[in-house]
C-alpha cells in the first residue's frame, strides 16, 4: 500500500506530461496550416514520444545540439546560433521541454518566432516537483514568465 502512494504522484505526473505534450503538438499541427513545423530540441537523448514527433511528416526540420540520425536533422546550438531559415518560413515552431534547459532561452524563442508564424512551447508545470529538482534545468518558469512570453510574442502558445 505504501508503494502505491509513493508511485501515485509519479503516475499522475507522467499522465499529465503525455497529455500536455500531445495536446501541444496537436495545436502545432493545426497552427502550421500545412506549412510545416520546425521541431527544436529533439535529439537522441529525448523520449520515445519526442522521437515519434520528429518522424511526423509535417515536421520539416528537427534541430538539436546533439548529433542525431533523425530525419531532416540539423545540428545547431539554438542558444547561440541563428536558425538558417528565412523569416516566417515555417507555419509553426515546436519546442517541448527545451527552454528550461537554456541560459539564453530568450534568444532561442526570438529565433523561433522569427522563422515561424506560430510557436508552441511546452514547459514543466510550475508545481512539478520533478521540474524543480532536475539538475539540467537552468530556469524555472512561473505563470508570470509564461504570460510575459505571450505578451512579448503574441504568436507564442505556452503549454505546461
Amino acid at each position: 500500500m505504501v508503494m502505491f502512494f509513493a508511485l501515485f504522484p509519479l503516475a499522475v505526473q507522467a499522465l499529465h506530461f503525455g497529455v500536455t505534450k500531445e495536446a501541444a503538438f496537436a495545436e502545432a499541427l493545426e497552427l502550421s496550416q500545412g506549412r510545416g513545423i520546425i521541431n527544436l530540441g529533439c535529439g537522441p537523448h529525448r523520449t520515445y514520444w519526442a522521437q515519434d514527433v520528429a518522424a511526423q511528416s509535417d515536421v520539416l526540420v528537427n534541430v538539436d545540439i546533439v548529433p542525431d540520425g533523425m530525419p531532416h536533422f540539423l545540428q545547431l546550438d539554438i542558444e547561440q546560433e541563428r536558425l538558417p531559415f528565412l523569416d516566417k518560413q515555417f507555419g509553426c515552431a515546436f519546442a517541448s521541454h527545451v527552454l528550461e534547459h537554456l541560459d539564453s532561452w530568450e534568444f532561442a524563442l526570438g529565433e523561433m518566432a522569427r522563422v515561424s508564424d506560430y510557436v508552441v512551447v511546452v514547459l514543466p508545470d510550475v508545481i512539478s516537483f520533478a521540474g524543480w529538482i532536475d539538475p539540467d534545468h537552468r530556469r524555472h518558469f512561473s505563470i508570470e514568465d509564461m504570460q510575459s512570453m505571450v505578451d512579448r510574442y503574441p504568436s507564442v502558445k505556452v503549454f505546461c
